[in-house]
């Protein structure tokens, strides 16, 4: 069959008419991807000092044990673990003729009390990269924020299922359904959201037969409550069923059938 003609602003009008959860859906995906996971990529590209993402095991495994000397020792005080602040420890050594330094984190503070600045101190260094040795390395849990952009996006996910995904089902009925009569069982009113009244809309229940007679049942919500007034039970409506899977339907919207001279 032909498909019909049907405009973006009919996707859209059904986007509306599925809030709040389609619009949910759409801001919480979007801002889960888009704002938040790329500011959260950027503050730990910026913040998170290069000493903080050693692999710490490898250096273990393959590193060259070396003296170094503490130049700096300093609490992290913009960290607080069960009271008590992680160790930054500053140090410097030379490797293959050059002086180079590095620092390192540690919440091992038994260990760190008899350490000044001036003290020697053995490490591994591999790769230009180094660790203190028998201290157990602290690196913050940055990971942890990326839990928020998650969660937006699994909130929006459920959102887009429960009112964007229903949306864009409808949309395809419009261009490619087949209409085909039904009748009314029922209509039920949605005030909506308290005060804004958002979500308004009437669930129509009806039956058709399908292709081998049978009667499937199916349901449809609008926002053109002029239906209660001109249908009541039994009455015959127009309904747009998939030519592929008859269980799937959707009432014909008056007001679209109008605009877009369907002359269904």
């Amino acid at each position: 069959m032909n498909k019909r003609e049907v405009t973006f602003s009919n996707l859209i009008t059904l986007i509306k008419n599925r809030r709040p959860f389609s619009i949910l859906g759409i801001v919480f995906v979007f801002s889960s991807l888009f704002i938040i996971l790329p500011s959260i990529l950027f503050m730990t590209k910026s913040f998170i000092e290069p000493y903080e993402k050693y692999d710490f095991d490898k250096i273990e495994l393959n590193g060259t044990e070396i003296n170094a000397k503490i130049t700096d020792l300093r609490p992290v005080n913009n960290v607080t673990i069960n009271g008590e602040h992680p160790l930054r420890i500053s140090y410097e050594y030379l490797e293959k003729g050059l002086t180079k330094t590095d620092k390192f984190q540690t919440m091992d503070l038994d260990k760190t009390n008899e350490m000044k600045i001036g003290s020697e101190i053995k490490i591994k260094a591999f790769e230009n990269q180094s660790k203190i040795q028998n201290l157990e390395s602290f690196t913050f849990p940055y990971y942890v924020f990326y839990i928020l952009p998650l969660i937006f996006f699994i909130l929006g996910s459920i959102f887009s299922l429960i009112g964007l995904i229903p949306a864009i089902r409808d949309y395809n009925l419009y261009k490619n359904g087949v209409v085909k009569e039904a009748t009314l069982i029922s209509m039920v009113p949605n005030s909506g959201l308290p005060i804004s009244g958002i979500g308004q809309s009437v669930l129509i229940n009806y039956y058709y037969e399908n292709r081998n007679g049978q009667k499937i049942f199916g349901k449809s919500k609008t926002t053109d409550f002029s239906i209660m007034v001109e249908k009541k039970v039994e009455d015959k409506v127009k309904v747009f069923v998939s030519e592929n899977d008859e269980t799937k339907s959707c009432l014909v919207p008056k007001i679209e059938e109008l605009k877009n001279n369907w002359k269904i």
